[in-house]
């Protein structure tokens, strides 16, 4: 009885971490609000995201040439950091779903935008695998706990893992799927510091429930040597 009840205090500790962990949000200081990236004839054939397993996170980035570091034969994004330019407030740093911003992502789906912003005096180091940061969407569970739907695979090359950086006064933009399902619910998108987390403004989405299983995940499988990663 008494391991039962540690094993209960233990799962209850780690819930209340995930969820209680300080979460910045930034969104009711942004005024910005953007237009569909596609034209409508293009929009009318795409379709959202109808699946049932966790996708891998998409969120790659590059620091801008200014901030770029030498390379230690990690994989380096095209997705390099573009300058403000006075297109988000002063003063923020965060991520910000801007709904309107359609635009295609898969080939055929259509996705919305995802911006992650530095508008402070200062530059910021993040933690990457080949480009790669840390950044994964959550839902709201049918109990009110938030769940990841997609995942981060692990490198076993050491040479994976790097610092990017995204200078004062720049901004990565990203394209995410909008999901189709049955279940309807809030998303948000999540990148975990060491002392807060960083969360986006939440959206109304519909997802299926299997989205929120960890054990079924899109998966991968390494053509060769060369490709660190096998989920």
């Amino acid at each position: 009885m008494k391991k039962i009840l540690k094993v209960i205090l233990i799962i209850i500790g780690l819930i209340c971490f995930s969820q209680c962990k300080r979460k910045v949000d930034i969104s009711n200081g942004i005024a910005y609000n953007g237009k569909p990236k596609i034209d409508i004839d293009s929009l009318k054939h795409l379709d959202s995201l109808d699946i049932d397993f966790q996708l891998r996170g998409n969120c790659y980035a590059f620091s801008s040439e200014k901030n770029a570091k030498k390379s230690n034969g990690e994989a380096h994004s095209e997705n390099i950091a573009k300058p403000n330019n006075g297109k988000f407030e002063k003063e923020l740093f965060g991520l910000y779903l801007s709904e309107n911003e359609l635009q295609k992502v898969y080939k055929n789906k259509i996705g919305h935008t995802l911006y992650l912003i530095n508008t402070t005096d200062k530059n910021i180091d993040l933690s990457a695998q080949d480009s790669r940061l840390d950044i994964k969407a959550e839902v709201k569970s049918k109990v009110g706990l938030w769940t990841e739907i997609t995942y981060l695979p692990s490198s076993w090359c050491g040479n994976s893992y790097h610092t990017i950086t995204l200078g004062s006064d720049e901004y990565w933009e990203f394209v995410q799927p909008i999901f189709k399902g049955s279940f309807k619910t809030a998303l948000r998108y999540k990148l975990e510091l060491e002392d807060n987390t960083i969360v986006s403004n939440e959206i109304i989405a519909f997802i299926n429930p299997e989205q929120m299983d960890s054990e079924k995940k899109e998966g991968h499988n390494a053509i060769n040597i060369m490709d660190p990663y096998n989920e």
